[in-house]
């Protein structure tokens, strides 16, 4: 089935085509790797790009002071770049500043990936959400759970994080130098790693689901998951300074992670584990994400609005966001509506927003640890969008696994 999917997708080349050179619609971003796009002075004047350029740089200068923060900035409206900046460093240790073409962890906004993966084998006719995770893994002990269930934190799975490395310490031995997402399979089956709970009771973060999820794309597409989203997103979208981790190829621009003292946060033997993590982006290809996906570029709209559909009611009241798949919603009362994820793992922090009705992105990426970036409000605020009123509520996912580390 290798290169199937690519073949399938042959046609959306023109239409790609079309997202990055059109010249008759106002959108304004051309996909260059310069990122300021060319645009309709008249448009420019509309929108008030240039006073809001103004004001996020003051808003950016004052928050991000030299030496407080490391990472990029990208800040659109209609598909304009009205904002992008690089603060601070690539590399610490080496003096190696950062730049617009710098990738970073993405941490659990990676989930949004995974479940586009998931939702891209449903679109061709792999994969059913109904599907039980036994159907693909029949030795795991986990009879009613769905891939619905997995994708919006609903089954009811332990801690990956803390069952793989409480069982290497406990047998006083190092894990295996290439730990992957069948590493944490095979362990899973081996010990009979039973639920929490039962599946559908409620609504609990969970990496594990996604890593399952990771997994099933493997098993069906025979390709290891970062293969995979190479070949059927990242080069088709142009996205070329974006991969996950497994990817050997040489990435000269990527983003080290660390600490608040900039100390080298080094990747552990639970990095190469993908799908609820691992993705590397830039500001500049998280915008082409942004604008395929308003496109419907590969993953068709249908797929999407399953993704942006909320589905644990206890949340409802309680939060100021719901639960879809890989992304958190928010509906507001005047039926306006928005999507986004926060991440956080070994360092790196990261904080995606989408306007789905205003048309705003946000997409601010660091490489020293700053869970003060999860806070979009004041943007919104000068962009004139709706803005969500308690942004950072569980929004570091630090009730996810992993401890401290994140994700």
């Amino acid at each position: 089935m290798r290169g199937i999917f690519v073949m399938r997708h042959f046609a959306f080349l023109i239409p790609l085509v079309l997202l990055f050179c059109s010249c008759e619609e106002s959108e304004g971003y051309t996909g260059s790797d310069t990122l300021r796009a060319a645009f309709a002075p008249d448009y420019h004047r509309q929108i008030d790009a240039a006073l809001k350029e103004i004001r996020l740089d003051t808003f950016f200068q004052r928050k991000f002071v030299e030496g407080t923060f490391s990472g990029c900035v990208l800040v659109a409206q209609n598909g304009v770049v009205l904002y992008e900046r690089a603060f601070g460093w690539e590399n610490h240790e080496k003096r190696e500043p950062l730049t617009l073409e710098s990738s970073f962890q993405l941490a659990s906004v990676s989930k949004q990936f995974t479940a586009a993966a998931i939702l891209l084998l449903v679109q061709n006719g792999e994969l059913n959400l109904t599907d039980s995770i036994r159907k693909f893994f029949p030795a795991l002990p986990y009879f009613n759970v769905t891939i619905h269930d997995l994708l919006t934190h609903r089954a009811g799975m332990d801690k990956y994080t803390n069952i793989c490395d409480n069982f290497y310490r406990g047998q006083g031995i190092d894990p295996p130098s290439e730990y992957n997402n069948d590493s944490v399979v095979n362990l899973f089956c081996r010990m009979q790693v039973k639920a929490i709970r039962e599946p559908n009771v409620k609504y609990d973060y969970s990496n594990t689901g996604y890593v399952l999820l990771a997994a099933v794309v493997e098993h069906i597409s025979e390709m290891p998951f970062h293969e995979f989203m190479k070949e059927n997103f990242f080069d088709p979208l142009g996205m070329n300074h974006t991969w996950i981790n497994g990817d050997t190829a040489s990435h000269p621009h990527m983003a080290r992670g660390y600490y608040k003292s900039w100390n080298r946060w080094d990747d552990g033997f639970l990095d190469r584990v993908a799908g609820d993590k691992g993705v590397y982006a830039s500001v500049s290809d998280m915008l082409i994400w942004d604008r395929a996906l308003r496109r419907g570029v590969i993953l068709n709209q249908d797929m999407q609005q399953l993704a942006y559909t909320g589905y644990s009611e206890e949340l409802t009241g309680k939060k100021t966001w719901n639960y879809g798949y890989g992304w958190r919603i928010v509906d507001f009362p005047d039926k306006a509506r928005a999507v986004f994820h926060n991440g956080w793992w070994h360092g790196y922090t990261s904080a995606f927003y989408r306007g789905l009705t205003d048309d705003v992105t946000i997409v601010i990426l660091c490489n020293k640890f700053n869970r003060g970036i999860y806070n979009v409000q004041p943007v919104l605020q000068i962009l004139g969008a709706h803005y969500i009123e308690t942004p950072e509520e569980e929004s570091a996912d630090s009730t996810a696994s992993a401890g401290s580390k994140g994700i």
